[in-house]
């Protein structure tokens, strides 16, 4: 089937089924393309989307950053992520001690053990599925842990933030009675944990106790606010780090030249994680509301347009990597950071995990790969997520040679 630019639509059924062919399309005419639909610009080029990003003083980040909120009006939560220009540094610095690179090295121990402790009884089954029994697990279990949540209520929220997130063919937006229902119980759970905080200040921990205590220019935050972050966070710190883990073992598995490097040498554990990210990136987009007018790539975009800022596409633009579309963790081994994507963003919004994602999913990958050894993909039972907003694997189930008590551990 030939793609044309303007069969784009990120709510359409093919789009959000598989969207690289209309990337791939939208690259090629080497601009913003606009989507008259929306009043807005699909930007897969990746100069444009860095440029763009660098552009924070003509967006405005209080009408969202989902293709939800910014193209369908849905509801903003009141974050720092939500915020404009110096707002936004003054409250993302409450938590940014966190996620320095000090700061998440001092986590390495912990995200270690939590990640062995996980695989363990994983590894004499034989067989296991690297999404949903190991790395959403131990992603889960952090960001409850930063919360201050007992982890059978990480795992409950985990569980109703993948119901809001949950898309039917031809769904636009969240507006089944699944994705209603979903968020109205995890509010109404945040609402209360909030509250007990309030009550018992003792109990909060960590990232809480930070964003409760914190007040910034005579400022501190609402309870809606603080339900808004602590929402914010659980979504962002839970969703994107394990679907890259779960993709970098199918690529591996699709690419066995690739897998004898990592086993032989666990050491490229992060290397392979790193390509992952620019080859399948699990942050498919995000969404910009334009509040003055500015130029990018031979276009004018005007006040009250939109962008999409496609950093799927950016990440396969072939004049910015060579050989775009192979999966080559051979772009990274020993370069680390040096070889500069766009899967973290760019500009003062850039992405606030970056470290930790960086730390805990070289971790993850390298824990499994020394505990289980050689695998092979049971490629049948491998799933994609279906939506506008994220991509990536979440099944991918892989069997090897029980292990008893487990190697490596």
């Amino acid at each position: 089937m030939i793609v044309r630019p303007d069969d784009y639509d990120p709510y359409s059924h093919a789009a959000m089924a598989d969207p690289e062919p209309f990337y791939a399309a939208l690259r090629e005419t080497g601009a913003p393309h606009y989507l008259p639909q929306y009043d807005a610009w699909a930007i897969t080029c990746f100069d444009d989307v860095t440029r763009a990003s660098l552009r924070a003083h003509a967006l405005d980040f209080t009408r969202g950053q989902t293709p939800g909120q910014v193209l369908l009006g849905e509801p903003v939560p009141a974050t720092f992520m939500t915020l404009n220009q110096e707002a936004h540094r003054r409250w993302r610095n409450v938590l940014a001690p966190y996620y320095t690179p000090a700061g998440v090295a001092a986590e390495e121990a912990r995200l270690t053990e939590l990640s062995r402790s996980i695989l363990a009884p994983l590894l004499a089954q034989g067989r296991m599925d690297v999404f949903g029994d190991f790395a959403n697990r131990v992603m889960v279990f952090n960001a409850g842990y930063n919360l201050g949540f007992p982890e059978q209520d990480a795992i409950w929220v985990r569980e109703r933030i993948d119901d809001m997130m949950h898309r039917e063919p031809g769904q636009v937006g969240m507006v089944s009675a699944r994705n209603q229902e979903a968020a109205g119980a995890l509010f109404g759970y945040l609402h209360q944990f909030v509250g007990g905080l309030r009550a018992e200040p003792g109990r909060a921990l960590r990232h809480t106790k930070a964003l409760i205590e914190a007040e910034v220019d005579g400022q501190r935050l609402s309870d809606e606010e603080m339900v808004s972050n602590l929402f914010s966070l659980l979504v962002t710190g839970s969703e994107t780090t394990p679907m890259a883990v779960a993709g970098t073992i199918y690529y591996l598995a699709r690419h066995p030249d690739q897998k004898r490097r990592v086993l032989a040498d666990p050491g490229l554990a992060g290397a392979a994680f790193r390509e992952t990210l620019r080859f399948d990136q699990p942050t498919n987009m995000l969404a910009r509301y334009v509040h003055s007018d500015f130029e990018l790539g031979g276009r004018q975009i005007r006040a009250g347009q939109r962008l999409l800022l496609i950093y799927a596409a950016a990440n396969r633009d072939e004049t910015r990597f060579e050989r775009a579309h192979d999966y080559d963790l051979g772009r990274y081994a020993g370069n680390g950071a040096i070889v500069r994507d766009a899967s973290f963003g760019a500009g003062a919004h850039f992405c606030l995990g970056m470290h930790l994602a960086l730390t805990a999913g070289t971790i993850m990958v390298r824990q499994l790969l020394e505990a289980v050894g050689d695998f092979e993909l049971i490629e049948a039972g491998c799933r994609r997520a279906y939506g506008e907003f994220l991509a990536g694997f979440t099944q991918v189930p892989i069997q090897f040679q029980p292990i008893d008590g487990g190697r490596g551990q």
